[in-house]
């Protein structure tokens, strides 16, 4: 597994990139907080939305921001197609003419095979998941909370590729950008059960040792997942970024709650 390429732009939009995503031609990149125009507490690339509960930023700024975003990455004029995110394991299909604005579909996963609809998801914790066909150019991004590693939106998005446009797992390759780390994502017994029931207990560290409950390590159960659909182990990039021990660099809504922007995971299908 490559570390992640951490970018800066000429317009300083930061963006963490995957050397297997960008060899294989797909534009993409997994956001940071740097490079918008979003004031305290949300300074300053927040890609979230305007209108959630708590101390709101302005839709200029935050589409101000996707449209830097989009330059940084090389998609500048591709539209940054988004939903409203749910927790669940439903895959919305991007129909190509979509425009940039307040989500209206409730998923977890986009997928694309036209060049005119960049699937995003947004994280401030979250498991962000890019997932790319070399033969085929279609794309998915998906949102990967613990709920959503449960539900299973990584197996379902692997299989909406496959149904809708014949993707092969064995063509596919993916990327896994920051998210909570499993030394500080702390759960209760009820969560930790019903997570290693799905995952399997070497995703879930005990009681003990440091730790006053247990812990879950989503980025692993992840990276499990898509290998355990057929995603060639080599062929899955990512890192372990923590967003709540780095703040300075990422959002996260467990370290800031209402106050905490987001970032955006990107992907645009290729040609």
């Amino acid at each position: 597994m490559s570390r992640l390429q951490r970018i800066v732009a000429s317009n300083d939009v930061v963006t963490y990139r995957s050397e297997l995503l960008a060899s294989e031609g797909f534009r993409h990149g997994f956001s940071a907080r740097h490079g918008g125009v979003s004031v305290a507490p949300f300074d300053s690339l927040n890609l979230g939305v305007a209108q959630a509960p708590g101390e709101p930023d302005s839709d200029a700024n935050i589409e101000e921001n996707a449209r830097r975003l989009m330059a940084a990455i090389g998609a500048e004029g591709t539209a940054m197609v988004r939903v409203r995110q749910v927790h669940g394991c439903v895959v919305h299909a991007c129909a190509g003419d979509e425009r940039f604005g307040p989500p209206q579909a409730e998923a977890d996963a986009l997928m694309s095979a036209d060049a005119r609809a960049a699937p995003a998801i947004r994280t401030a914790d979250c498991v962000p998941v890019l997932i790319a066909c070399t033969e085929t150019g279609v794309v998915c991004a998906v949102h990967a909370g613990w709920r959503g590693i449960v539900a299973g939106v990584v197996p379902h998005a692997i299989g909406a590729m496959r149904a809708a446009h014949g993707a092969r797992p064995g063509g596919m390759v993916a990327a896994i950008g920051p998210c909570i780390g499993r030394d500080v994502y702390e759960v209760g017994p009820d969560v930790a059960a019903e997570f290693a029931k799905v995952v399997g207990d070497a995703f879930v560290l005990p009681a003990g040792g440091g730790r006053a409950k247990e812990h879950i390590d989503c980025f692993g159960a992840v990276r499990s997942q898509l290998v355990a659909c057929g995603i060639p182990a080599e062929s899955v990039d990512g890192e372990e970024l923590c967003t709540v021990a780095t703040p300075r660099e990422f959002f996260s809504y467990r370290r800031d709650g209402a106050r905490s922007g987001r970032m955006v995971s990107v992907v645009v299908p290729r040609r």
